[in-house]
């Protein structure tokens, strides 16, 4: 493991290294939306490379058994709402952990038509194996932070997520039903 000062020095980047532009309106690299969707990105890339070939399953596989783990027992709806999947994408990745043991379906006792989903015994094993390598790669990523700042990336970042979920919904509340429908097919 590479030292905080090993890595400033050689995490040269890409995008800060192209055209130094100090006009702070036009850069795209300012925006806090593009560096979190440049970071989630290299966060699944990380993920798919370490999780995939020693577990066998992909990040949003991973990601739905993780969550699964903390939920318990919920429907297909709840499980994509928390996973921040849409409901095609959730379905299909649930219906192949189903197959493969992972996941185990009842009958909703309170809604017949629909199922509750939960971890398997094989399911939880693998979550909490997975959870375990996870934090470890996750102090990888963050090993240029001390412990403090760790914990306060941690908190803005879960104050941003409140702020934008509600954002989101008062977007949503006022979105058109095509305009809805789009965004589910992207």
């Amino acid at each position: 493991m590479q030292n905080r000062d090993q890595l400033k020095t050689n995490s040269g980047d890409y995008f800060d290294k192209r055209h130094d532009n100090s006009d702070q309106e036009t850069d795209i690299r300012n925006l806090f939306s593009f560096q979190l969707q440049r970071l989630a990105g290299l966060s699944t890339r990380i993920a798919a490379l370490s999780i995939r070939p020693q577990y066998g399953v992909t990040p949003r596989e991973w990601r739905v058994l993780a969550v699964l783990n903390y939920l318990g027992e919920v429907p297909l709806q709840e499980l994509a709402k928390h996973s921040g999947l849409i409901k095609s994408q959730m379905s299909r990745t649930v219906s192949a952990m189903i197959d493969r043991g992972y996941i185990a379906k009842t009958a909703n006792p309170e809604d017949g038509r629909s199922i509750l989903l939960r971890l398997s015994p094989e399911g939880l094993a693998l979550s909490r194996a997975i959870l375990d390598a996870s934090f470890e790669r996750n102090q990888q990523m963050l090993a240029t932070l001390s412990n403090a700042e760790q914990q306060i990336l941690i908190e803005l970042l879960r104050r941003v997520t409140r702020t934008s979920s509600r954002y989101y919904h008062e977007l949503r509340n006022s979105a058109s039903q095509s305009d809805l429908r789009s965004i589910e097919e992207e």
